[in-house]
């Protein structure tokens, strides 16, 4: 069983990790910056989401549920650059960051969640993965591809070796 896009990648510095995705989505760089900064776009794949749209505006997502996050927008630099502070239970001082680069007619994500405690990267990595397979089904219109979340997680521990990590959802 192999996932659909390749998997993201780490790099461990003792309790902590920090994580990168490189997706390339077959769209425009406007078409993509919206579904990361408009909360209706957001709602299609993150959840409910609220965005102050300017440096020091507050950015919340996937309001109501467990792994709900908060933060605070630290670059906003359209359409090319997204950064923030990423708080929730399983991650409570990490920074996130969408770099964005127009390619052809599409767009090259390069993704980034630093600061990441190495403890929850089991259940966070197939987390963005899975998120990000539900972008690019937004961004396409289509129903959403690849693998569960579930078997996205056993193949990040499978690949990667994790171990002293929890499993299930951040809700278990």
């Amino acid at each position: 069983m192999t996932a659909a896009l390749p998997l993201g990648t780490f790099a461990r510095a003792g309790d902590f990790v920090d994580v990168q995705f490189d997706r390339f989505y077959s769209h425009p760089i406007d078409k993509v910056w919206r579904a990361l900064t408009d909360p209706e776009r957001l709602a299609d794949w993150m959840g409910v989401s609220t965005v102050e749209a300017f440096v020091g505006g507050k950015i919340a997502m996937m309001i109501g549920s467990p792994g709900a996050m908060q933060g605070e927008i630290l670059t906003w630099d359209a359409p090319n650059v997204l950064e923030f502070t990423w708080r929730n239970p399983t991650s409570p001082e990490a920074i996130v960051r969408y770099a964005l680069t127009a390619e052809g007619a599409g767009t090259r994500m390069i993704f980034t969640h630093t600061h990441m405690p190495y403890t929850s990267s089991a259940r966070m990595m197939p987390g963005w993965h899975w998120f990000f397979d539900r972008l690019g089904a937004a961004l396409t219109g289509d129903a959403v591809a690849g693998l569960t979340y579930e078997a996205l997680q056993d193949q990040y521990v499978a690949t990667y070796a994790l171990s002293g990590v929890r499993l299930g959802h951040c809700d278990a």
